[in-house]
């Protein structure tokens, strides 16, 4: 029995699948700060009952934190997948083969009203024939959209870090002025273990996957205004296509809520690049 699914149909599912993850991701973020929490907490505590209920509780998020890791994982990775499917099967008016889209479609773990309040006809604004023409144009709008949302995530990232530095210096001075010795000694260690947690997870390890994954964009624009002028040649325009998801699909997900944020901005931007 074939399988039916409209263009914008699979965009719905697309952008809710997206959603579910970046809810995810943040899940993964509250988490990690609360095992960093316990972690700082412990430093205070010298009684032996007090540490080991506290590294039983964070051992119990930390396995939590490993099964929603999972499902961001395995949610990304789908969302991602349709992103391809959608942009290519938009671009060139083709569509994929029914088992390809009938996997595709079962994989999502959204449902179908999620994905239809999601829909939007108008997610791409690209008006060129179909082929390579609309595949260059679609391209083209993705990697512009991309980029400045990677900027604009790295930018919140190191802001985020920098408050945590900040908060973490004015408690440590103040713990200076407050605590004794046996204190104080505690303090230094709770600022050693949020230093670490910022810099072991997302905190500054985003914050440079965002730089890099916007390099890479910034670099792959020109490519892609190259292709178009000599004529849409196939092979450099599969080059660059590959480049484009490696860049993306390395990078975290944009910051919350920045899309949101940035849309009405972008689509001026956009008008005024392609009017």
């Amino acid at each position: 029995m074939a399988t039916t699914i409209s263009i914008t149909q699979l965009v719905g599912l697309q952008r809710a699948e997206f959603a579910k993850a970046a809810r995810l991701q943040q899940r993964i973020l509250h988490i990690q700060c609360v095992i960093a929490a316990l972690a700082a907490v412990s430093v205070f505590f010298e009684a032996p009952l007090v540490s080991y209920g506290v590294a039983t509780v964070a051992l119990g998020f930390a396995g939590i934190w490993a099964l929603i890791g999972w499902q961001y994982r395995a949610s990304r990775g789908q969302a991602e997948r349709a992103r391809r499917a959608t942009l290519l099967m938009q671009g060139l008016d083709e569509t994929i083969s029914d088992g390809e889209l009938r996997k595709l479609k079962l994989d999502f773990s959204v449902t179908t009203e999620q994905g239809r309040a999601c829909e939007d006809a108008n997610y791409y604004a690209a008006q060129a024939a179909p082929g390579l023409p609309r595949l260059v144009e679609m391209l083209e709008e993705t990697c512009f959209w991309s980029c400045h949302l990677l900027k604009g995530s790295a930018r919140r990232s190191w802001f985020a870090f920098i408050g945590f530095v900040v908060t973490g210096l004015l408690l440590f001075l103040l713990s200076v002025l407050v605590f004794d010795g046996d204190r104080l000694q505690s303090a230094a260690r709770l600022f050693c273990v949020l230093l670490t947690f910022l810099v072991s997870t997302e905190v500054v390890g985003a914050a440079l996957a965002y730089g890099d994954a916007s390099q890479a964009l910034s670099t792959i624009l020109p490519r892609i205004e190259a292709v178009r002028a000599s004529g849409n040649r196939t092979v450099d325009l599969l080059m660059i296509l590959s480049d484009y998801n490696s860049a993306v699909e390395g990078a975290p997900m944009f910051w919350p809520g920045l899309y949101e944020n940035e849309r009405d901005r972008l689509n001026q931007l956009w008008s005024e690049r392609t009017g």
